[in-house]
């Protein structure tokens, strides 16, 4: 396998690590806060960050059966990388910092609204990943390889849209309760 297929691997790890990381900060912040509009947006954000890392599993011995024929831009690759390295880092201190409150039984509802910023990057991080991630792959489908690679190519692009689309969503979630809480 070639080197940038190495790193391809290696970021859908990064990005599985994150989106389990993402599920368990909105479930902390669904579980603590007592404004049921905001708990049932940070719930479904985990729900879903927690259905992004076991597809994330299933993806990745996709790609390493259909690896994408050539990554163009390997420098962007691993600025990605990067981002989701410090994206990891902000989550874990996140949910230790609202796991710290959990002991004074405190409601984090203003915690969440001061952290929103935080919480759009990381969603707007993984849109970047798996848009690369796609645009990645849409050439295979379209070009004459065997129909097996063809079928997985779509398959994968379909999972990686699905997520991006959530990912789309949650940044919009995101920004209704930032627009509730200004109320």
């Amino acid at each position: 396998m070639h080197d940038s297929s190495d790193k391809l691997l290696s970021i859908i790890d990064e990005m599985k690590e994150l989106e389990r990381h993402l599920a368990i900060l909105y479930g902390i912040a669904a579980a603590r806060t007592n404004e049921p509009f905001i708990g049932a947006i940070m719930r479904k954000i985990s729900i879903e960050s927690a259905m992004h890392n076991y597809i994330l599993t299933m993806l990745k011995s996709l790609i390493h059966e259909c690896p994408p024929r050539r990554i163009f831009d390997l420098e962007t690759l691993l600025s990605l990388q990067g981002s989701i390295e410090e994206a990891i880092t902000h989550a874990k201190s996140l949910i230790d910092y609202m796991n710290s409150m959990e002991k004074v039984n405190y409601d984090i509802t203003n915690t969440i609204i001061e952290k929103l910023n935080d919480l759009k990057s990381y969603e707007e991080n993984a849109v970047k990943v798996y848009s690369f991630l796609l645009r990645s792959y849409l050439p295979i489908t379209s070009t004459r390889i065997d129909e097996k690679h063809r079928i997985i190519s779509k398959l994968i692009i379909k999972l990686l849209k699905g997520i991006s689309d959530d990912e789309k969503n949650h940044e919009e979630m995101l920004e209704v309760v930032r627009e509730i809480s200004l109320k």
